[in-house]
């Protein structure tokens, strides 16, 4: 197994409790009211995005993975992301099941709980102003870096270029002193013929 595929294999872990996490509590919430049912719902928001952006690092590292491995993969990646917006569905269902049940004065309640919904956008904005926050970080760390990865490459391009420069003097030279040599050698045969 690769270490893309190993690391898939974690993330799949992950996604695997908390999908078991998801469906138990949908499966809660609608049976629940009141304090208890927000606490359930905001839980479930967060395990949600949670999953959300495991599924998203498996994309990721599938995008880095060899042609043939990503092909066997993918199809799976894709089934985790649909089944995170199943259980998003199904969510949304099951609070407001119980909005409709408390509305009709089931389940001991008489008045609709409309924080449930208002706290859910407001923790959704907070989560995705993190998100952006965190993508913007990501991206100044990988601008940084590409531009320290050019700064060294400039260096190690000049420094490439000053011992060639080097080699060629050095050839240069050994040739004239080849030169050289093969004249003092011809003289000095000559003194020697005499």
């Amino acid at each position: 197994m690769s270490e893309g595929s190993e690391i898939l294999g974690t993330y799949q872990k992950e996604y695997d409790t908390l999908h078991e996490s998801l469906l138990s509590k949908v499966e809660t919430i609608a049976a629940t009211t009141g304090e208890q049912k927000k606490l359930l719902y905001n839980q479930a928001e967060r395990e949600l995005e949670e999953a959300d952006e495991i599924v998203s690092q498996m994309e990721v590292e599938l995008a880095s993975l060899a042609a043939a491995t990503r092909m066997r993969l993918a199809p799976r990646v894709r089934s985790f992301k649909e089944d995170v917006k199943k259980i998003r569905r199904d969510l949304q269902k099951a609070a407001g099941g119980s909005d409709r049940d408390q509305l009709l004065g089931r389940g001991g309640q008489h008045v609709v709980d409309f924080e449930v919904s208002s706290m859910d956008q407001r923790s959704r904005l907070l989560q995705g102003t993190e998100r952006l926050q965190e993508g913007s970080r990501r991206l100044e760390d990988a601008r940084r870096l590409a531009l320290e990865t050019e700064s060294i490459g400039i260096s190690t391009l000049e420094d490439l270029n000053r011992q060639r420069e080097q080699i060629l003097n050095t050839r240069d030279r050994l040739s004239t002193a080849d030169t050289w040599i093969a004249k003092s050698q011809g003289v000095l045969r000559g003194m020697q013929r005499r």
